[in-house]
């Protein structure tokens, strides 16, 4: 079935189940084929009418304890009966807010602030034959915003990915969509379709073709946190390609580990206090100088989270996806929300049946920290540190004891 998605000759397509057991046998099998068939732009829909959503009838029909079948039944019937009325159901969208009929209305000041996004990511109008140029990029929109002092909803700084999440959502056309029941023409819309048709031609006629991944892992990823915002570092690569003198072609690759709060425009005034971001190599070099300062004293204490703890990570990551799935079966966000609780119960689990905690070599882990093999000194590293807070200029280290 998947085949018939993909390819020259793929067509988008509404796949009919008459429940979620017909595609799996466990919730997570459930989820993983959701998402999957959800990247391909296929929606999956169940016959029952009173469960036509599949991760719905999934949780009803493959369980996850915690509530009895009774009580889900009729919280589900409840909000399926909402839904039907296209009434609000969890977070309202950026640019409208609940009604008093509990419909969608538009707030007026974020309203005015996503067509101005969708006008100025769409650009002028094109003709059908020609390249749908559009206006400025994700992140010189977002900058724009950041730099007249606007924030979205929760305060925060606007980011791409913020602004890539407006560009995406259908319900500035007008179309409620929630929990298996979509109604067109439900609320006053804030985008014409052609304003949307154009930018999701811009998002296309820029989106990357995007090489296998052949970089190695980021050493302190899920470990480098921020000093000022306390927030995780991503790692980065950016690409430069120059032309030499004698007209070669030339180009490098620049790693770095980033707080995704940082914005380096507004940072650089005297006196503003700067989110981390650092090279990568300098970090990592700044954290193995540190380890290697470790005296007898601190490796006594080191107790690296490997072995009997793994059973622990487990529950916990069950616990985690549990409680997503619920969340996105309630209406409570969507299908894609449920791709990261799904990915650290798979490694959790994929983990599972390392060594015991006490016969764990710590020097042995001190090593591998320390070695060319980026695999097993990540892995080593996650086991030893507990956290690695950076500002602009220092790094201190929190080791697991």
């Amino acid at each position: 079935m998947i085949a018939s998605f993909k390819g020259a000759n793929a067509r988008l397509a509404l796949v009919i189940v008459p429940d979620a057991s017909h595609l799996a046998e466990d919730i997570e099998t459930l989820v993983a084929r959701l998402l999957e068939l959800d990247k391909l732009g296929t929606e999956v829909r169940c016959t029952d009418p009173n469960r036509p959503d599949a991760l719905q009838s999934g949780e009803e029909l493959l369980g996850l304890g915690g509530r009895s079948p009774q009580r889900q039944a009729r919280i589900r019937d409840a909000i399926v009966a909402k839904a039907s009325r296209g009434e609000v159901l969890g977070r309202t969208p950026f640019g409208y807010e609940a009604g008093t009929d509990g419909l969608l209305k538009p707030a007026e000041a974020e309203a005015e602030l996503v067509k101005e996004i969708f006008t100025t990511y769409a650009g002028p109008w094109h003709a059908e034959d020609s390249k749908p140029l559009g206006g400025p990029g994700l992140r010189a929109i977002a900058r724009s915003l950041n730099d007249r002092g606007l924030l979205t909803r929760s305060g925060r700084p606007w980011s791409a990915l913020a602004i890539s999440g407006i560009l995406k959502n259908r319900t500035y056309l007008g179309t409620y969509t929630r929990y298996g029941v979509r109604i067109a023409g439900s609320h006053e819309p804030l985008v014409e379709r052609e304003i949307f048709n154009r930018a999701d031609a811009v998002t296309k006629s820029r989106k990357p073709i995007r090489r296998r991944a052949t970089e190695p892992p980021y050493l302190l990823g899920g470990i480098a946190r921020c000093d000022l915002c306390g927030r995780g570092l991503s790692g980065l690569t950016r690409r430069r390609a120059w032309k030499r003198v004698d007209g070669t072609s030339a180009s490098k690759s620049y790693r770095y580990y980033e707080c995704p709060s940082r914005d380096a425009r507004s940072e650089r005034a005297v006196g503003v206090s700067r989110h981390s971001s650092w090279h990568a190599d300098e970090l990592e070099k700044a954290v193995l100088d540190q380890i290697r300062q470790w005296g007898v004293r601190t490796k006594k204490k080191l107790r690296p989270v490997v072995g009997d703890t793994q059973a622990e990570e487990i529950s916990e990551a069950e616990r985690e996806f549990t409680r997503a799935v619920r969340a996105v079966a309630s209406a409570y966000g969507t299908l894609k929300d449920l791709a990261a609780p799904l990915q650290r119960l798979e490694k959790a689990r994929a983990a599972d049946g390392s060594e015991d905690v006490a016969q764990i070599d710590v020097e042995k882990l001190l090593t591998e920290v320390q070695g060319d093999d980026i695999a097993m000194a990540k892995a080593a590293a996650t086991a030893l540190l507990e956290r690695v807070i950076t500002s602009e200029e220092s790094v201190e280290l929190i080791p697991r004891v």
